[in-house]
C-alpha cells in the first residue's frame, strides 16, 4: 500500500499521462502509459458525461480520434491523500475556459483502480 506521498506521486503520474493521451496526436505508446499505473478492472467514473467507463471504452475513444486538445487539460491545484484514496482539485479547460474539477482517485495497492469525476 502506498503512503500518502506516494498516493499524490501517482495521481501526478496519471494526471500527466492523460493530460498527453488527450492531445491531438496522441498514439497507442500514450494510452500504455496512461494505463501502467492501472489495476486490471480500473472503471471511470463520471456521472455527468456517461456513466462508467472501462480502460477498452478510453481506448477506443482515444483510437478514434475524440481526443483533440492542444494543449494540457489539466493542472493540480490540490491533494488531500487517505486511506487508499486521494482527493484532487485540478485545474481544467473546457470550451477554452478554466474550470475546477474535482475527482477521487481510488487504489487497490500501488494500482489507480478507480477515478470518479464530480464536476459538470
Amino acid at each position: 500500500m502506498l503512503d500518502a506521498a506516494g498516493l499524490k506521486a501517482k495521481v501526478a503520474q496519471v494526471s500527466s499521462a492523460w493530460n498527453q493521451v488527450m492531445l491531438k496526436g496522441s498514439v497507442l505508446a500514450d494510452l500504455d502509459r496512461l494505463f501502467s499505473p492501472y489495476s486490471d478492472d480500473f472503471v471511470y467514473r463520471h456521472g455527468a458525461y456517461g456513466g462508467e467507463y472501462s480502460k477498452a471504452e478510453l481506448s477506443a475513444m482515444q483510437s478514434q480520434g475524440r481526443y483533440t486538445n492542444m494543449e494540457p487539460c489539466y493542472r493540480i491545484l490540490t491533494q488531500l491523500p487517505g486511506y487508499k484514496a486521494v482527493a484532487v482539485e485540478r485545474q481544467g479547460v473546457q470550451n477554452r475556459v478554466a474550470v475546477t474539477h474535482f475527482a477521487v482517485f481510488e487504489f487497490d495497492g500501488d494500482k489507480v483502480s478507480r477515478i470518479i469525476e464530480y464536476w459538470k
